[in-house]
């Protein structure tokens, strides 16, 4: 029981830290800065669609709710996937824990905003040239850490 309350402290932390910084983003008297020159930038973004903007082209009543159904799609699945981990040992119910804060923090942004709010700019200046992966935030990087852990992890043997 304390595993399971623990996780769901967890759940409720990382979606309250990707609320209050997309809040804090969204101040009108925000300002983008330089983190680490040549890397790392915190700015403001908004992305109507998915990873890399795929769907952001669709017209926005088809794009929203498309999203939204995915999402919340995949989010009933893993809460029922983590249901069954959550008493076993092991890391499997942890990292679907972030998998939901992630999904959790997308989705509210969506339902309140119909757009995603974004504010990490990673990026390697090379030769004059700028090479930028697409902004992310707090919500995302739980989703992209505990998938690519679940990966990893899966390859163990049992």
């Amino acid at each position: 029981m304390k595993r399971t309350r623990n996780q769901i402290l967890l759940f409720t932390l990382l979606v309250a830290a990707d609320q209050i910084t997309k809040w804090w983003i969204q101040l009108p008297d925000f300002k983008p800065f330089v983190v680490i020159d040549g890397y790392f930038n915190i700015i403001r973004a908004y992305n109507p669609g998915v990873a890399f903007s795929m769907f952001s082209d669709l017209p926005d009543a088809v794009r929203i709710w498309l999203l939204l159904g995915v999402t919340i799609g995949i989010a009933v699945a893993v809460v029922f996937w983590w249901w069954q981990e959550r008493r076993r040992a092991g890391i499997t119910s942890w990292l679907l824990t972030l998998i939901l804060a992630g999904a959790v923090g997308n989705i509210w942004d969506r339902m309140q905003l119909g757009y995603v709010v974004d504010f990490v700019d990673w990026y390697v200046r090379s030769g004059g040239n700028e090479y930028h992966w697409p902004a992310f935030n707090v919500a995302d990087a739980c989703i992209f850490i505990s998938v690519a852990l679940l990966l990893v992890t899966s390859f163990r043997k049992h």
